[in-house]
């Protein structure tokens, strides 16, 4: 189980992976620079500049692996020694009864414990540690909120809320090991260029942008 943030043109913005769509660029192999504000990964290649944004990639690679685990979220559910206690508005706990089954899809077994009160009996074990109420919480209200809910939307939601949670933030300094083990796993995804939001997670800068913008080139 991955524990919460940890990890096992100029401007121009980077396409889908080779792996999405092979007329695609594959991902670049990157020096390790430096880090500016414990948030963007600055790295080279003969090619020029690129800067990573260390939350956005995080996220990549652990929507990949929590998309994967969603695919089969019951064979991987665990009963809780203490159940999670979640409550909820009148209205919110009518709605919500009709919508249990739901939960269980994404292998979260959740009941009724009488009037707005409900109980999480059972979850992933791999769901990021110290998130878990959280996580159900937000996955009640998204629940919640749609009109007609799919399995597919489903899991590519659940995905989304655990990938953020369980990944590196902003701020947060990195040793070399750990940039360098980073890139390794999102130049492995299968999508290494926008986050599960649709974000960007490289910007890169040629040997021409950079001298264009220093006036070394018209």
């Amino acid at each position: 189980m991955p524990a919460r943030g940890s990890l096992p043109g100029a401007g121009e913005l980077y396409a889908p992976s080779i792996n999405a769509d092979p007329g695609l660029p594959q991902f670049p192999e990157l020096n390790y620079i430096g880090q500016h504000h414990g948030t963007y990964i600055i790295a080279q290649n003969d090619s020029g500049l690129y800067l990573i944004d260390q939350h956005a990639a995080h996220e990549r690679i652990n929507y990949e692996y929590y998309y994967e685990k969603f695919g089969r979220p019951e064979d991987a559910s665990q009963e809780l020694l203490l159940p999670i206690t979640l409550e909820f508005t009148p209205s919110e706990s009518r709605q919500l009864s009709e919508r249990l089954h739901w939960f269980e899809k994404a292998g979260v077994y959740l009941e009724h414990f009488g009037g707005q009160t409900f109980l999480v009996r059972s979850l992933p074990y791999w769901f990021p540690e110290g998130e878990e109420k959280a996580l159900v919480e937000e996955m009640a209200e998204w629940v919640l909120s749609e009109r007609s809910i799919d399995l597919a939307k489903l899991r590519e939601k659940s995905s989304i809320l655990c990938s953020c949670k369980a990944s590196i933030k902003a701020n947060q300094k990195l040793t070399e090991p750990e940039v360098d083990a980073l890139l390794s796993r999102l130049a492995a995804c299968k999508q290494p260029y926008t986050c599960p939001h649709g974000r960007p997670i490289v910007v890169s800068f040629s040997a021409y942008d950079l001298e264009k913008l220093f006036k070394r080139v018209m």
